[in-house]
């Protein structure tokens, strides 16, 4: 759903959405089930997990709320961040793998398609990725490049200072006039095989993994973003939250999401989860 902007500025100094989270029914947070969050700048702030990001992430699993980052980030990042934070699993590389965890604590990896055949697409897209980047000598594959299992990430304000943003708008019109499925997060160009994105890794988790009808992940999942390729969730799921910091991307978004925090990233985060735990109890 695409929602109006206010001109209004909360204490971060960055254009707040016209609903803020007291406008969320309190009934709502009293039967939500699931969190679905973006990592970068949703969870983080300035490249680090806040303390209350923390606090506020051991806080809702104690109050029986899973949470489930859905991020862009690599694989083996995302294998760390489902060994290591309390969360339930991690939707990772965009979509393309769930990685989740059994009652004893290891790790399944689930795949949107046969792994070994979207290895042979990554290595494809790769190829055609590094012909486009000759012609941007500020962009740069990600660090985390090799730890990647089915996508192709290309540096644009992660370890690139000052971050490169025109480069970035030019080199994604490239990459989506070539045909590639390309969208930008908040720190990367992510580039991946077409037929999936977020949501659609999303609704098959909750269906299958968690048996929630499509009916039941309307009501019991909220989702929180901070960037343009967070708008295949904000689109689809009425309980959606935007981070501080999504304001300097709303006016290139088409979905933009239904309520916003007053703090950025994961500050932001932990705003929104005390919101809900305090409604929860009331």
């Amino acid at each position: 759903m695409s929602i109006s902007v206010s001109s209004s500025l909360g204490s971060s100094g960055l254009e707040l959405s016209a609903l803020e989270l007291s406008s969320i029914d309190k009934s709502a947070c009293q039967g939500l089930r699931f969190i679905l969050t973006d990592f970068d700048d949703t969870l983080t702030w300035e490249g680090q997990l806040p303390v209350e990001t923390l606090r506020a992430l051991a806080q809702l699993e104690a109050d029986g709320i899973k949470v489930i980052p859905v991020t862009g980030g690599c694989a083996g990042w995302s294998d760390m961040i489902a060994r290591a934070l309390p969360v339930d699993g991690v939707i990772t590389e965009g979509g393309a793998c769930f990685i989740g965890r059994t009652a004893d604590r290891h790790l399944t990896y689930s795949f949107w398609r046969d792994e070994s055949e979207m290895r042979a697409e990554q290595a494809h897209i790769l190829t055609q990725v590094n012909q486009v980047l000759t012609q941007f000598p500020r962009l740069r594959l990600a660090r985390d490049q090799a730890y990647r299992l089915t996508d192709v990430a290309i540096d644009y304000a992660q370890d690139v200072k000052p971050a490169a943003v025109a480069d970035k708008d030019t080199c994604l019109a490239a990459l989506i006039a070539m045909g590639l499925n390309a969208k930008a997060s908040s720190i990367h160009i992510n580039v991946c095989s077409q037929g999936y994105d977020k949501f659609s890794m999303a609704q098959r988790v909750l269906g299958d993994v968690y048996g929630l009808s499509e009916a039941q992940q309307q009501e019991q999942v909220l989702y929180v973003g901070d960037a343009p390729n967070d708008e295949s969730m904000f689109a689809r799921f009425p309980l959606s939250v935007g981070v501080a910091n999504i304001a300097e991307h709303l006016s290139i978004m088409r979905h933009h999401p239904r309520y916003q925090t007053t703090q950025p990233g994961g500050l932001g985060f932990a705003e929104l989860a005390e919101f809900i735990l305090s409604a929860r109890q009331a």
